[in-house]
């Protein structure tokens, strides 16, 4: 299911709210300067408004997603789900930058909808 807010969502209660449960995992992307992607899970993620959507992630220590998205302005959610659990733990290694942690979870990754 893919989830636009401003299209509105047909269900008896709003999906934001039930898809952020205590402790969720965000898997933020980014982009570096020389448009390389980034890929990270934070547990230190959350909702913090529905109109609008205000989504927010916090790092313990100055990670690659961070830092690109400080520089850039701009950072993708994924919620990373059970099944992808393998993947998103192999994603949270420390990388050198220009390695894509797309590559070393062994995912692709895909064009944002909306950034």
């Amino acid at each position: 299911m893919f989830y636009e807010p401003k299209n509105g969502h047909g269900l008896p209660h709003d999906p934001l709210k039930a898809i952020i449960a205590p402790r969720p995992i965000g898997w933020i992307s980014t982009l570096d300067a020389q448009g390389r992607p980034n890929l990270a899970p934070y547990s230190f993620f959350n909702a913090f408004g529905g109109r609008p959507p205000i989504l927010a992630f916090s790092s313990e220590g100055m990670k690659h997603s961070a830092r690109y998205a400080i520089d850039s302005g701009e950072f993708v959610f994924n919620l990373s789900t059970r099944p992808l659990f393998d993947a998103m733990n192999a994603s949270s290694g420390s990388l050198p930058d220009g390695v894509s942690e797309f590559e070393a979870a062994g995912i692709e990754a895909a064009p944002c909808r909306i950034v």
